[in-house]
């Protein structure tokens, strides 16, 4: 009867925050639909061997969703002057209307493109080309990790060193980041090639992660780049999410999948896309969870440890040097059987059970509340955001990238340097080709960009009549 009633209060949950929140693609029900998956695992590890680990989830779960109703209370009652500044800026605009309605559906997100739309498309080509050069280069040096006889264990070697970690990280983001600039400058100009260039781009983000050896990746990236679009349009039409995702993503998943068995295991079986994608995000996801709520107490709380292993982790990538192990590979061998800090596989321990290891139960709870908190906070900043411009724009996807990875696999620090590893390299691309592109334009034009030239007077010469103007 408790599993249940507490089962049914996940449910109830999870469909309240998918009609308040009113898609699929927004980052509350993200980790709602998620954490559903981990849950089920949960269950199922209860029926098998007992515990209370779903118990603990669903408290975790209890605190992220009043995270988010305390996010909606704090955007909501704003500052009252900030409220009225709001009000007369918008009356001011709009002097005509003396009784303005709100709208219903918030407006689509305006992005301010900085450029002319050619010097835009030629410079956002040319960053492609000079990203895929890039990423060319360093796989050659550094070997193709799905091409190995482990490609799992090949990929965690790939992230040691700052060229290295350079190449994990810049090919998949600054292909995803490039895209996404794409469409929105296809968005604002309904130029063809822009959105050309946006498939390409995210293809080739889905193709490097594919290189990489990630399982997931190219699923991720196509949620993610998803999640943008909501946010930006205000709406995502869900068959235009399924029909692609149905056509190329889960064939490249499942490619990915079928590569890895036969190199590490010699054969390939069709019941390896089921343990994929149901075994994966339930029982899978779900026993680092069980393992930590079960047996991690008897090492007690780590009280802020486990976070300075991952600042020492990301100052030995850097230097390349021995790597220090992390909570969540030390969790992965004990899981396994293995011997601690020898196969440097990490399990994904969600943010909630990172907060159990640091602090205990009070440290799941406060971890749950602040992801809840956060989640809301963006989603709600994101939804109401009336413009943006291309330089904000890759910010803010870097950080949604961010957000989501953290979340699942439970690492603060260890992600937040994707950030600027992902939004920063489009950046120093494109630019610089826009502005190169734009000046012979300028040159060309001069001062008649942007204002109209005036038409010069005609002149008839009639036989006897002198001039005529």
């Amino acid at each position: 009867m408790v599993e249940l009633a507490v089962s049914m209060s996940v449910i109830v949950v999870a469909v309240f925050i998918f009609i308040r929140y009113k898609n699929a693609f927004s980052l509350p029900f993200f980790w709602a639909a998620y954490f559903a998956c981990v849950y089920l695992g949960l269950l199922q590890i209860h029926a098998q061997s007992g515990g209370s680990s779903y118990l603990y989830a669903a408290e975790g779960f209890g605190m992220y969703f009043l995270g988010l109703l305390v996010a909606e209370v704090l955007f909501f009652y704003r500052p009252r002057n900030k409220k009225i500044r709001n009000k007369h800026r918008h009356s001011r605009r709009k002097p005509e209307d003396p009784n303005p309605k709100p709208p219903q559906q918030p407006q689509p997100t305006r992005i301010r493109l900085l450029f002319p739309t050619l010097p835009l498309n030629v410079g956002l080509f040319v960053s492609l080309v000079c990203a895929s050069i890039v990423s060319f280069v360093l796989f050659v040096q550094n070997g193709i990790p799905i091409f190995t006889s482990f490609p799992a264990l090949a990929w965690i070697q790939s992230t040691s060193g700052i060229v290295n970690r350079i190449m994990t990280v810049f090919g998949p983001g600054c292909y995803a980041i490039l895209g996404l600039i794409a469409w929105a400058i296809h968005r604002e100009t309904g130029s063809p090639m822009s959105k050309g260039m946006m498939y390409l781009g995210l293809g080739l983000a889905i193709s490097s992660s594919a290189l990489l050896a990630s399982k997931a990746a190219a699923i991720l990236v196509f949620i993610w780049f998803n999640i943008m679009l909501f946010y930006l349009n205000k709406k995502r039409e869900l068959w235009k999410t399924i029909l692609p995702l149905i056509i190329i993503v889960v064939p490249v998943s499942a490619a990915i999948v079928a590569v890895r068995m036969v190199s590490t295991q010699g054969y390939w079986e069709t019941t390896g896309i089921f343990e994929t994608y149901y075994e994966r995000l339930t029982t899978e996801a779900a026993e680092p969870l069980d393992f930590i709520f079960k047996y991690m107490n008897r090492y007690g709380p780590m009280h802020g440890r486990a976070m300075r292993r991952e600042a020492a982790r990301i100052r030995d990538q850097l230097a390349g040097g021995h790597k220090t192990p992390l909570v969540s590979e030390v969790v992965y061998d004990l899981l396994n059987a293995e011997s601690t800090n020898t196969t440097g596989l990490s399990a994904a321990l969600t943010l909630s059970g990172m907060g159990f290891v640091e602090w205990g139960m009070a440290g799941m709870l406060i971890y749950s509340f602040l992801q809840g908190l956060v989640f809301g906070l963006v989603h709600r900043y994101l939804l109401t955001r009336e413009k943006m411009d291309i330089i904000v724009l890759t910010i803010w996807g870097s950080i949604v990238s961010y957000l989501t990875a953290a979340s699942v696999g439970g690492s603060v620090l260890l992600g937040l340097e994707s950030v600027p590893l992902i939004a920063v390299p489009p950046v120093i691309l494109f630019v610089p080709f826009s502005i190169l592109f734009l000046l012979p334009l300028a040159k060309r034009y001069g001062a008649s960009v942007g204002r109209r030239v005036p038409r010069l007077p005609q002149v008839h010469v009639h036989a006897g009549r002198g001039v005529e103007r």
